[in-house]
This record gives C-alpha cells, structure tokens and sequence, in this order.
C-alpha cells in the first residue's frame, strides 16, 4: 500500500503541473476566446431567427398591401357620375378606412426595415469582434504550448519513477482500482479521515460509516467513492 500511495503522491505533482498550465493566463484567455465564440454562436442563431421573422412579416405586409391595392381599385371603378347623395357617405368611408390601412401598413413596412438594419449593423459587428478574437486564439495557443514545453521534462521526470515504482508494488487488485478510478477523474483516489469528514469531497461521514472504518481500516466514500484509509 505504501507504494501506491508513493506513486500517488507523484501522481498530485504531475496534476499540479498540468494546473499551471490551465491556469497560466494565456489558457484563462483561452477559455475567455471560447466562451466569445459560443456566445457569438448563439447570437448569430438568435439574429438569423430576427432576420427570418423579418421576412416573413415583410411578405405578409406585401400581401396585405395587394389586398389594399385591390380595394383601391374597386373604389376608382365605382360609376360616380350617377351616384346617389345616400352612397357618398358609403364611398369616403371606404376611402377613408383604405387610407387609414394604408398608413398603418407602411410603418409597419418602416418599422421592419429599421429592424432589419439593426440586424445587419448587429451581425457586423459581431462578425468583426469574431474574427479580432480568432486571430488573437493563434497567439494564444501557442502561449499555452510554450508553457506546456516548460513542463514535459518535469512531467518526464516523474513518470519514469512512477514506472519505476510500479515493479514494486504487491497489491495488484488495489493499483488496479486505482488506476480505474483515477481515469474517470476520481482523484486523489485514497484518502485520509479528517474530523470524520473524507479527505477528498470534505463531505460528513455517518456514524455507522465511521464505525465499520474503524474495523475494516479502509472503505468507500459513501458520497464521492474515494477509499478512505483510517488515520494512523
């Protein structure tokens, strides 16, 4: 068991390593650059959305406004000349109900064409903001490879001794486990009691839990699944 944990404890280096690399700034930029680019997507998504709306409000005006034109076009064909004092109400009303549509239907026709400008302006800058931070992502990775090269002989280093280690250990079935586990990112994989909380996920122990560690020395967190060795 003490091997494992030596090679753990030479495991917790290289992850520390590996740290500073996602926390250098160059990958805090990064992941600023990737979280541009996702918002930008779905900014572009909700601006062809406003786009399509736009067009399909422009075409029902369009149709509206035929409508209109025809209306228009029964009014001049009315035979005025022998039309009666009681009709003439009928006419400016008609005229007067085609005009007020008229009015309503053309800012409705101003009003998608402001929209559609907005859009247009909208995913112009966005593009442009998009393609400044494309650019600059170039620059970035290659900050992050450097940092990455500063850290492989260290990395190197540590997992030749930990190959070395490995010709030691006795406990296959538990080295097993814990390379399992720490594949699937539980890490570290054995850890201490402390206060009657786990070493790894800090979260409280019950009692009963604490009291079968007692006998048995070593056992599974019931919350994260880590191995819980007893203090000594």
């Amino acid at each position: 068991m003490k091997t494992i944990l030596e090679i753990q404890k030479l495991d917790r280096q290289i992850k520390g390593l590996e740290r500073e690399v996602d926390k250098c700034p160059a990958s805090i930029d990064f992941k600023n650059y990737k979280k541009i680019m996702q918002e930008g997507k779905t900014r572009f998504e909700q601006l062809e959305s406003q786009a399509n709306d736009i067009i399909k409000n422009y075409n029902k005006s369009s149709s509206r406004l035929s409508q209109y034109r025809g209306s228009g076009d029964i009014i001049k064909s009315r035979n005025t000349a022998n039309i009666s004092a009681e009709n003439i109400s009928s006419l400016i009303n008609d005229a007067n109900s085609l005009v007020s549509d008229l009015s309503e239907e053309h800012r409705h026709m101003e009003e998608l064409v402001r929209r559609a400008e907005e859009v247009i302006r909208k995913s112009s800058m966005l593009s442009a903001k998009l393609t400044e931070a494309k650019k600059y992502s170039v620059t970035i990775k290659e900050k992050i490879e450097q940092k990455r090269k500063e850290i492989e002989p260290k990395v190197a280093e540590l997992e030749k001794r930990i190959k070395e280690l490995e010709l030691n250990v006795q406990d296959k079935d538990k080295y097993d486990k814990y390379k399992e586990m720490k594949s699937k990112g539980i890490f570290p994989v054995y850890v201490n009691l402390e206060d009657n909380f786990c070493g790894g996920c800090k979260v409280k122990l019950s009692l009963n839990f604490i009291e079968k560690l007692k006998t048995k020395k070593m056992l599974s967190c019931e919350h994260c699944g880590r191995i819980i060795m007893l203090n000594k």
